[in-house]
């Protein structure tokens, strides 16, 4: 086995290299979970890993020499990443006293070992302890792999980290007279992160996260852990906490509330959150309540049924379990519920010892003996021929006795014993009645509860037992042909039953117009996303609830995401692969509807698209909305563009903007004006901002051209900001008068007008300054177009005969035609013989240039001055023409 630090050929069973000490481990591509080296398969999806290379503990997968580079697995992408992650940093109280007073070797003897548990403790939360500076410890959670509680998982790392170094103090603190202790700061935010050196941390981090979580590592006292109040929002249904006073932060205008983690509470879960929060109203659900109570129905009978309900997180499934509970009519059905946790993968048989614990009724307040009565006594009651598994069963509760295994019950032995032992507890508890077994979240199951499990629903059919097992669609399942088994799949809510529950987390009796079809097109009709955005939105102020009447006080046009959703999106997104993954990045640039022809033009690995297209279509990711033409495909939620598209460095989507500008260009060349509205797009979000400007005018000319002034005004004022930041140029010139003279061409308003009016002041003199007579003549024109409306008719017709001189001394009939126009109209309460020249001048010039709108604008003009002087048979011609 090859080491990728430094190519020494280790032993194939080896665990650190024999050159370097590198530590050697596998990270499956399918799931970023790390394989001791030599596994031939994950220990977390079960993928094939025999022929992917040794990596790093860096996480960061690398590839065997003879596989193509596509099959990388999930990591950071190289050029770096925007991610919403937790930073930890703990430091040790006493180290300098360890240092005074013990000999170096032992006191790095002691840091040695506290560093190693450091790193087993963070890496079975799922967090990468990013680098040691001394006895300083930083560890990341969020990067490189995301999990929807990452907040969570820090805090649990630093409890137990705590305590380790709690249980260490006692060898040396006589001798340096003082207790070793941690403290800690923890921060949650946006953090910028890139792969680098590991001399320096893996990861490279920068942000004001960051900043937060050391300033608060600082103010930590002995045994402290202290967080952010971003930290605590989001760990508050499950830690008890304490606000301490207020700090100032460089950099930050608004003071900075730290708060004390005191304890973990007693919600374990989002859906215990939830229920203590108070739940919205159910909606949506009736078809799959009634399959659950058929199912009951067979069991009632007993016919024992297995249930799987499968669903996106947040999609409701234990929602679903939980009203399917609640509305149970038989008082003789007994409900036992285990619950699988992110974290727990690990523990060998841990939802159903969850299960097992509520069946017997131990509580966590229960002291060791009064844990073992019940526990015994309540086996006992179950059935007789229990009472040769209680060794078994106490062994999994971790309940001390007198009770001891049998000696032969070993490795596989003992799993089958064990096996034997759950089913027969659940199978005989039947018996007494009807039963319920409640499995959540199995998509986090420890393989022992698996193989449990496949023994449990393979002997369900005869007892009046009914399994219900929930997971996530990424759970590789392989349950076999089971006549008993029931599948139920969660899709999203309709609109409808969407806006139920905007209705219902508002206390609302109605909503604006489109606020619940926005906010379902922005979640997809996920329930948890759906109240998470409503909460956030009250939170923001956007929303205002009076009198049962929902206000919006801003537009939602940029609806921002809570951390809660970014964070079970980002989960998903880490899970691909690379090449899927920056498929999905580039798409998510180009819009939420994309084609194929253009992702193909800026993706490096052409070759895989298809197959990355493919993966994210069957993880319903994207879906297929056209073939021919040419294929095009669109997120099917606006919130995992949203994510994805967030997470790139500003920088990379300038590049990406730039790049997906310039293949439109070259893929459409013959139909540019066509797509000048999604060039405009790009190009206003790149570097190339000349080209920004060019077709954000035409973009505008396109939407000024159908009335569509609103949108024209928008590419305009984009163009015209583009043009004051860039270096000031003839050329920068010329587009900042063509701005002016185009804005003030669609303004309607009031404010408009002041707008223009300053645009065109500045416009008149850059004309001047260019020695620009036909842009000096249009600037005129308008400058005496303003006054007109003002109803400064002198001033009016002052510039418009600046204009007209211009014109013809120009030559320019195009040029001389509105400016001859707006002089007969200003003319018309002062000098009616002036107007008349003039409006009849206007009506031949319109008419020879074509322009058959403003020739029979005229003709009306001319036709009412002529009158007003006594031409009544001149004036009637032209009324007539």
């Amino acid at each position: 086995m090859k080491c990728p630090k430094c190519q020494h050929e280790s032993p194939s069973n080896a665990r650190f290299c024999n050159g370097c000490g590198q530590k050697l481990e596998l990270v499956c591509p399918e799931c970023g979970k790390s394989n001791p080296s030599g596994s031939k398969f994950c220990n977390g999806c079960g993928r094939d890993l025999s022929k992917l290379f040794v990596v790093n503990d860096s996480l960061e997968s690398s590839r065997h020499p003879d596989l193509p580079a596509e099959t990388s697995g999930p990591t950071a992408l190289p050029e770096g990443e925007r991610r919403q992650a937790t930073v930890v940093f703990s430091d040790l109280s006493g180290y300098t006293a360890m240092n005074e007073k013990l000999d170096p070797e032992e006191v790095e003897g002691i840091m040695s070992r506290i560093k190693k548990e450091a790193v087993r403790i963070v890496e079975s939360y799922g967090g990468s302890v990013n680098q040691f500076v001394g006895d300083e410890i930083l560890a990341l959670f969020g990067i490189p792999m995301a999990h929807e509680d990452d907040p969570l998982r820090a805090i649990k790392a630093a409890l137990e980290l705590h305590e380790m170094v709690r249980h260490t103090s006692p060898e040396v603190e006589g001798r340096i007279g003082k207790p070793l202790r941690m403290h800690t700061g923890i921060n949650t935010g946006l953090i910028v992160t890139h792969l680098r050196d590991d001399r320096d941390g893996l990861f490279g981090i920068t942000g004001s996260a960051v900043n937060t979580g050391a300033r608060l590592r600082s103010l930590a006292g002995s045994d402290e852990i202290l967080v952010g109040p971003e930290t605590q929002k989001l760990i508050a249904p499950y830690f008890e906490t304490v606000a301490l006073e207020a700090i100032r932060m460089k950099g930050k205008s608004e003071p900075t509330i730290p708060f004390r983690v005191i304890r973990q509470s007693k919600i374990h879960s989002r859906f215990e959150a939830s229920e203590q929060k108070g739940f919205t109203t159910y909606t949506g659900r009736d078809q799959e309540l009634v399959t659950l109570y058929a199912c009951l129905e067979k069991v009632l009978q007993k016919e024992g049924q297995f249930v799987t309900v499968v669903g996106e997180a947040g999609v409701g499934k234990s929602r679903l379990l939980y009203e399917f509970r609640h509305r149970l009519t038989q008082e003789n059905v007994t409900v036992l519920q285990g619950r699988c946790h992110s974290y727990g993968s690990d523990i060998p048989y841990l939802p159903l010892i969850d299960a097992m614990r509520w069946g017997l009724q131990l509580k966590e307040e229960d002291s060791p003996a009064e844990l073992l009565e019940k526990a015994v006594t309540n086996i006992k009651a179950i059935d007789p021929l229990l009472e040769q598994f209680i060794p078994l069963y106490l062994h999994l509760l971790s309940i001390q006795s007198n009770y001891s295994l049998p000696a032969h019950l070993q490795g596989k032995e003992l799993r089958k014993a064990i096996e034997q032992a759950l089913v027969a507890m659940i199978t005989l508890n039947s018996q007494h009645g009807p039963m319920i077994l409640i499995l959540e979240d199995w998509h986090w199951s420890d393989e022992a509860s698996q193989a449990a499990l496949k023994h449990l629903i393979g002997v369900t059919a005869p007892y009046a037992l009914m399994v219900v097992v929930t997971y996530r669609p990424n759970y590789p399942a392989s349950w076999g042909y089971l006549s008993h088994h029931t599948p139920v799949m969660l899709k999203p809510l309709d609109a409808s039953n969407s806006e139920n529950i905007v209705k219902s987390v508002t206390r609302a009796a109605r909503l604006p117009e489109g606020l619940g079809e926005l906010i379902y097109e922005r979640t997809g009709g996920n329930p948890f996303f759906i109240e998470e955005v409503c909460y956030s939105l009250i939170e923001a102020g956007a929303v205002v609830i009076k009198n049962e009447e929902v206000t919006l006080t801003q537009s939602l046009d940029k609806l921002s995401l809570p951390d809660t959703v970014q964070a079970i999106i980002r989960t998903r997104l880490d899970r691909l692969d690379r090449n899927t993954k920056e498929a999905l990045c580039l798409a998510s640039v180009i819009g939420r509807v994309f084609s194929q022809r253009v992702l193909e033009r800026i993706f490096s690995a052409k070759a895989v698209l298809p197959e990355s297209l493919e993966t994210l279509k069957s993880l319903e990711m994207i879906q297929q909305i056209q073939v021919l033409p040419e294929a095009e495909y669109t997120f099917r939620h606006v919130l995992t563009q949203t994510v994805v598209y967030e997470s790139l460095l500003l920088q990379r989507r300038k590049e990406i903007h730039g790049a997906i500008g310039l293949a439109i260009e070259e893929l459409y060349s013959q139909r540019l004006e066509e797509q000048a509205p999604v060039l405009a797009y790009h190009y206003i979000r790149s570097d190339q901002q000349n080209n920004a400007i060019e077709y954000a005018l035409l973009a505008g000319d396109q939407a000024a051209g159908l009335y569509a002034n609103t949108e024209a005004t928008t590419y305009y004022e984009q163009a015209f900001v583009i043009s004051q930041s860039l270096p000031v140029s003839p050329q920068v010139q010329q587009w900042q008068i063509d701005v002016a003279l185009k804005l003030a061409a669609v303004g309607i308003t009031r404010q408009d007008i002041e707008r223009d009016r300053r645009n065109l002041e500045q416009a008149h003199t850059l004309a001047e300054a260019l020695n620009d007579e036909r842009r000096l003549a249009q600037v005129l024109y308008w400058l005496g177009r303003l006054q007109y409306v003002l109803d400064n008719r002198a001033a009016a017709i002052e510039y418009a005969g600046q204009s007209l001189e211009i014109a013809d001394r120009m030559g320019d009939e195009t040029l001389a035609a509105p400016p001859v126009n707006l002089i007969a109209r200003a003319h018309h309460w002062s000098d009616l013989t002036r107007a008349c020249q003039m409006i009849e001048r206007s009506v031949e010039q319109m008419s020879r240039l074509g322009n058959k709108g403003e020739e029979a604008t005229a003709s009306g003009f001319a036709a009412v001055q002529l009158a007003a002087t006594g031409e009544f048979e001149r004036a009637l011609g032209y009324a007539n023409r």
